[in-house]
């Protein structure tokens, strides 16, 4: 999901050209795969099947992504934390602020007191969770993240994933470090319904994830289950992944939700996402004319994610004005948000690059 908010040089909304055309297709229709659902689901869509499987891998599929991609490197851990600080915190406070300050605004001049500064949304920007506790929890259940920024709460889990992740792959008996952080994970999920600021009680669990990611990469099992031998194999983890999610139930990571077993639903996320990568390694080899619109959706899901909630507010409103029906307005919801927030990405950081190196030359031709 993550392209580079940069700094410097690096542009703010998308990858450079560098990294372009080092990209993974099948990799990008994953993460496209996955915004679409966050999409669907956000916009209400009810699409049987489609909905109840997409929804089995659309948030792992980031998480695995990103271990896939995950190089260790000889830096210091403090360099690493700050390089994934400035890619991943930076959108999240950025976007909560842009936020904060829109509806401010906006309040101020229906209500004329500029004086209400919304302290409770401050404090669910901080906390980093769109509720206190677990869907489980009988009791009252204060929301906390109310600025449309409730799916903001990923990029603050995927940082402190990454983070945790590096110390314990800096430590003597790593594997040991990942099972013992899973099974507090568990342990937490199980006595208690607090959700933990910055998904902290599932940080270990998301950490699984990427392990799996990381080590696809090292396997090189995509490949591997497209060769003509090994397609077999790829249909029984479809049979598997089917079975499991049926068992497992309907989840939600950003509130606790796991279904009937977190355990079983590892599998699940997991399986899921080497579906869908699989999907796009095929789409990828026999239709990239198809496969192309798809890696763009996949390399711009950041901006996706940060601004789809506040499109949906206009589109919402332009909707009921107009007395459409929910199911077209749905439709345009998705789509909506969809193609220009993905326009904007590709857009945006040519112009800044543009205006950059405009400044650039007139300072130095100045001198």
């Amino acid at each position: 999901m993550w392209n580079r908010w940069g700094r410097k040089g690096r542009c703010l909304l998308g990858a450079s050209s560098e990294n372009r055309r080092k990209r993974l297709g099948w990799l990008d229709f994953g993460k496209a795969m996955g915004i679409l659902v966050v999409l669907l689901v956000h916009a209400e869509c009810s699409l049987g099947p489609a909905s109840f499987y997409g929804g089995m891998f659309y948030m792992p599929v980031f998480f695995v992504a990103a271990g896939y991609t995950y190089r260790r490197k000889e830096e210091s851990f403090g360099a690493f934390v700050k390089k994934k600080a400035v890619r991943l915190l930076f959108p999240y406070f950025g976007t909560s602020l842009f936020l904060w300050v829109f509806f401010w605004v906006k309040d101020s001049l229906l209500t004329g007191n500029p004086t209400d500064l919304n302290l409770p949304s401050i404090f669910g920007i901080l906390y980093s969770r769109n509720q206190m506790y677990a869907a489980s929890y009988p009791g009252e259940n204060p929301v906390l993240m109310t600025l449309l920024n409730a799916p903001l709460w990923f990029l603050t889990a995927m940082f402190l994933t990454y983070v945790w992740y590096e110390w314990i792959r800096r430590r003597k008996n790593m594997r040991v470090w990942l099972a013992a952080g899973l099974t507090a994970s568990v342990v937490w999920h199980y006595v208690s319904d607090l959700l933990l600021p910055w998904s902290l009680e599932a940080v270990p669990y998301f950490a699984c994830f990427f392990a799996a990611g990381e080590l696809l990469h090292r396997i090189d099992r995509i490949t591997y289950l497209t060769e003509k031998g090994n397609r077999w194999k790829g249909l029984a983890l479809l049979i598997c992944f089917a079975a499991l999610a049926n068992l497992n139930g309907s989840v939600n990571l950003s509130i606790g939700n796991y279904g009937f077993s977190m355990l079983f639903y590892l599998a699940v996320g997991i399986a899921g996402s080497i579906l869908v990568f699989l999907a796009g390694a095929y789409l990828e080899r026999f239709c990239p004319p198809v496969m192309r619109p798809i890696e763009t959706v996949g390399r711009q899901t950041l901006v996706i994610l940060c601004f789809h909630m506040f499109l949906f507010m206009f589109i919402r409103t332009g909707a009921g004005l107009l007395g459409l029906p929910e199911g077209v307005t749905q439709a345009l919801l998705v789509i909506g948000s969809l193609v220009p927030l993905t326009a904007a990405g590709e857009v945006l950081p040519s112009i800044f690059r543009h205006i950059s190196g405009s400044v650039r030359h007139g300072q130095s031709s100045s001198i």
